[in-house]
């Protein structure tokens, strides 16, 4: 037995027509429509950045000690040219507490950008974790020679 919609779609033929053209132009307009969906990070926020930044008192890793809530505030509403959130570089340090006594980085870079945009946190784990070299003043020597 067919359903009241089925029966007026088969009854007239113009209005199955009409129905097809209103749901192509309504998928066409979604998938069509020029500004994309926005990221949490770009919106106006109504709450303060403490309000997200993470517990990381029993944490044993490089982020855990330089991230603090003046730094994460600074750096929460930054993202990359493609798109690499704060959140995003310190996810794994967050759901990874580490080992009491072996301290980890507890940090990643998404691109290129990341060492840029989050330098605030980025410089002094990097610094810590290689031995005070400062990537701002200091130049990586690199030797490619083989004989050696």
């Amino acid at each position: 037995m067919a359903g009241p919609f089925s029966r007026l779609l088969s009854a007239r033929p113009g209005l199955r027509l009409l129905a097809l053209a209103g749901a192509g132009s309504l998928a066409a307009g979604f998938l069509l429509r020029p500004e994309p969906v926005r990221a949490a990070s770009e919106r106006r926020r109504l709450y303060p950045p403490s309000a997200e930044y993470p517990d990381l008192r029993k944490h044993n890793n490089c982020m855990a000690s330089h991230l603090t809530p003046a730094v994460y505030a600074r750096l929460c509403d930054k993202t990359t040219p493609t798109g690499w959130t704060l959140d995003q570089c310190i996810q794994t340090g967050v759901d990874n507490p580490g080992h009491p006594f072996i301290k980890t980085v507890g940090m990643v870079a998404g691109d290129e950008e990341t060492y840029e945009v989050f330098a605030d946190l980025f410089d002094p784990v990097i610094q810590e974790r290689h031995n005070g070299y400062d990537p701002r003043t200091m130049k990586h020597t690199t030797d490619l020679d083989a004989s050696k």
